[in-house]
């Protein structure tokens, strides 16, 4: 397992939530570096760290993190507003870039500078049309700027090392001008599913690294071995009430069942 904040603790659109519901790759790319000359606006002075060492499940908001209700570990089922499909149904053979420009920092101290994750949850869809397994990643702040590709294998960042993954097909995905942690250096992810997944197609997820505003995760996706099949991804986001007048920003991507 990788170094990352915390123990690891992306949809009918009628429903118009991310609810919990029960590849080979088409690249020989290889995702774990941010994009060629990407570059990141000042922070107003307030500090961007490197990947985090290991830390407790719920760990201290060190003072930073607004007071805001607690995230249960079933993922909240109020209905999202500005829905919206970021990447139709399709093969990412390339990186896909959603952009999201911000001007940092986002609050003032001793509030996160970027867009910060808090959560993380998978459900199951095999009663839609199409099925699909989904991942779900809750932002407070803001909707990060982000990019995925199919790719050989996922590189964390910065150490460059390969994250283990189960499947035989990986998805990459960046989220940039985006942390998971506090000023203090403390994880702000307060829920998140086993790596596991254990879908029928989307098996595992890791942590790849939270790094100078770039925040990096794998999907390990299972295709028909020794094929060519490469199954479909889907990716949207939506910003969905927490109950007490603020909003979550949430981003996921769906792997289609093959």
């Amino acid at each position: 397992m990788r170094m990352r904040c915390v123990p690891l603790i992306v949809v009918a659109v009628a429903a118009l939530t991310v609810g919990a519901c029960s590849g080979r790759a088409g690249s020989d790319a290889t995702l774990g570096t941010p994009p060629s000359g990407a570059t990141l606006p000042s922070t107003g002075g307030a500090a961007l760290s490197t990947v985090r060492p290991p830390g407790p499940t719920t760990p201290s908001n060190g003072g930073a993190a607004p007071s805001k209700p607690a995230l249960p570990a079933s993922e909240p089922t109020e209905r999202g507003a500005d829905y919206r499909v970021s990447y139709g149904w399709g093969v990412p053979s390339t990186r896909i870039t959603v952009n999201h420009p911000i001007t940092a920092p986002i609050a003032p101290p001793p509030a996160a500078p970027l867009p910060y994750l808090v959560a993380i949850y998978v459900g199951d869809h095999p009663q839609a049309s199409p099925k699909y397994g989904r991942i779900s990643f809750y932002f407070r702040g803001g909707f990060p700027s982000y990019n995925f590709q199919y790719a050989k294998q996922v590189l964390d960042d910065p150490r460059g090392m390969r994250i283990s993954l189960e499947g035989n097909s990986y998805l990459g995905i960046h989220f940039v001008q985006a942390q998971a942690h506090d000023p203090a250096g403390n994880s702000t992810v307060r829920t998140s599913p086993d790596e596991h997944i254990g879908f029928r197609n989307l098996k595992s997820y890791a942590f790849g690294g939270d790094f100078e505003g770039y925040l990096t995760y794998g999907l390990g996706i299972q295709v028909a071995p020794n094929t060519d099949q490469v199954l479909t991804i889907r990716a949207g986001e939506l910003k969905k009430p927490d109950g007490s007048g603020h909003v979550y920003y949430v981003v996921y991507f769906d792997v289609h069942n093959g």
